[in-house]
Parts: C-alpha cells; structure tokens; sequence
C-alpha cells in the first residue's frame, strides 16, 4: 500500500531541466520494478524483491540521478509555464497523471482531469494529461496597443492578442469588479482566451511575459 501511494503522489525524473521528460520515461522504470515486487506471492521472494529495489531508489535519490517531484509542486510549474514553450513540462505532468491512473480507479481519474487553485482559476487536463486550458484567472491590467489587447494578469503573465477579432472597450471597473479571463490550448500550439465581460468573443493570443 506504501508503494502504491508511492507512485500516486511523485514521478522520477532525471535532474537535468532540458531532458526532464525523457529522464522521467527511463527513470521511471526503477520505480516500476519496484511495484512489480508486489506481485510476487512468496512472502520471502516479495520482500527481497522488494529490499532490492527500494536500495536501488534510494541511491539514486542520493546521487542526484534521480528527484522526487510532487504533484502539486508539477502542477504549479504546468500552471505558470502555460502558454511558453516549455514542452517537457507538459510531458511531465502526463507521466504524473499516468503513474497516478495506474493506482486510482476510474472516478479517481476523472477528478483528477480539473484543479481549482486558490485564486478561483480552475486548470483542465486533456486526456493525454497535459494542461489543456486555465479559467477564472484574474485580470490585474487591460491595455491597447495597436489596436490589440495586452492583458497582465494577477499572477504576472501577460498575453497579446495576435488576431483582429474586435473587441469591445474594457473599462477599468471592468477589471476593478473582477474581470477573469479564460485561455485554452487549440491546434498546433495556439492559445485563445476569452474575457469574462464578453464571452462570446474568443481571440487568439500568445504569451509574452
């Protein structure tokens, strides 16, 4: 059961930030080796398995090779990163979630699909578990430029509209009475976003802070 929960709550990857992702499908293999134990049903050969493999993690946390990454810490990079080109991180919060379904029945899984952050914004998971959008996020700031909106948001991002699509003039009690704005990944790497004031209206924008 200690093993399960294990696997549910970290993922394994490698230390170095640019092959995060490919780390974490190789190192992920001593962590399975390790769960594999629990099938053994001679309680001598489960332990001994189970003693061989643990050995093997904790050297390899030791060493570095290996780091322990907490959900919720994952998550948080996957949220502030949204919108960078930042392909590993997306890849692994995939790892994450699968290592999680491995150990979590259907219902388990489903809920795990969507967060709600503290701030109100609510994060959605594509099926392949990579962040697929961001609701409810509030706005702090709405300019012009060019003709374009700017968008800063609370938590310091700031989006550029990239598209023509008119947009209706946004008052600052637009943004003083909790203006949010909404953004969701769509093909080939584009980000749309929708303000809260109108809905109906979806630009294409793109991060640039």
């Amino acid at each position: 059961m200690q093993l399960r929960s294990l696997a549910t709550a970290c993922a394994l990857i490698s230390v170095s930030f640019p092959a995060l992702a490919q780390g974490a499908e190789t190192e992920s293999e001593t962590l399975n080796r390790l769960l594999a134990c629990q099938a053994l049903t001679d309680d001598a050969a489960r332990l001994a398995c189970q003693d061989e493999h643990l050995a093997t993690l904790a050297e390899a946390t030791q060493t570095g090779r290996i780091v322990v990454v907490e959900r919720q810490a994952l998550r948080q990079v996957e949220r502030e990163s949204f919108g960078l080109n930042l392909p590993s991180v997306g890849r692994l919060g995939g790892f994450l979630r699968r290592s999680s379904s491995d150990t979590a029945d259907a219902e388990q899984v489903a809920e795990a699909e969507t967060e709600t952050f503290e701030d109100g914004s609510v994060a959605t998971y594509n099926e392949e578990g990579s962040l697929d959008s961001l609701t409810g996020l509030p706005v702090e700031e709405v300019e012009t430029v060019r003709g374009k909106l700017r968008i800063t948001l609370a938590n310091g991002q700031v989006w550029a509209q990239t598209d023509s699509t008119r947009i209706p003039t946004i008052s600052n009690r637009d943004v003083r009475n909790g203006l949010t704005a909404e953004i969701e990944t769509g093909l080939m790497g584009a980000h749309f976003m929708t303000l809260s004031n109108n809905t109906r209206r979806r630009f294409r924008a793109e991060r640039i802070h």
